[in-house]
């Protein structure tokens, strides 16, 4: 990840690494530990909503909405991790300090070749790039926050 304070070792504030790939592939990478979390939070959510006897004095509006912000987290976590998969995969067909220059221009048309990407959209500079992917991972977070809260919101009145 180029750093816009300090220019890269060639001059090109735009150019990205192979490492730089490689980095962002890892941080993104770690929203599968999110995905996981999640999961087991998903489960005790269903099993409130499809066993009455376990949260008897649940409240089940909380418990659709934790059900809703899990949806929306898995839905995240495929995302972060299809990037970060696509990341990775770039990083090891790059062309070492150069990877990124022509790295996008591949990403780009691949994606608008399988009808992922609109083409108003290709064309973006690496820190944009940047930016969207920690966008998904901060949302994948959030939706996570969202749904333990409700979750514990659901079964409040069970722990107090």
């Amino acid at each position: 990840m180029s750093d816009t304070q300090t220019p890269p070792p060639n001059g090109n504030p735009d150019a990205t690494t192979a490492f730089d790939l490689r980095a962002m592939a890892s941080l993104l990478a770690q929203g599968r530990h999110l995905r996981s979390a999640s999961l087991i939070v998903l489960a005790a959510t269903l099993l409130g909503l499809v066993w009455p006897d376990a949260g008897a004095d649940a409240m089940p509006a909380w418990l659709l909405l934790s059900l809703c912000a899990g949806l929306a987290q898995l839905y995240y976590a495929l995302r972060v991790d299809f990037d970060a998969k696509l990341l990775a995969a770039l990083a090891d067909h790059g062309d070492g300090a150069n990877a990124g220059m022509h790295a996008a221009q591949r990403l780009d048309a691949s994606l608008i070749a399988l009808g992922l990407l609109p083409r108003d959209r290709a064309g973006r500079d690496w820190p944009a790039r940047w930016r969207g992917a920690r966008g998904l991972l901060r949302n994948q977070a959030l939706c996570l926050l969202a749904q333990l809260a409700m979750l514990v919101a659901a079964y409040g009145r069970v722990w107090l």
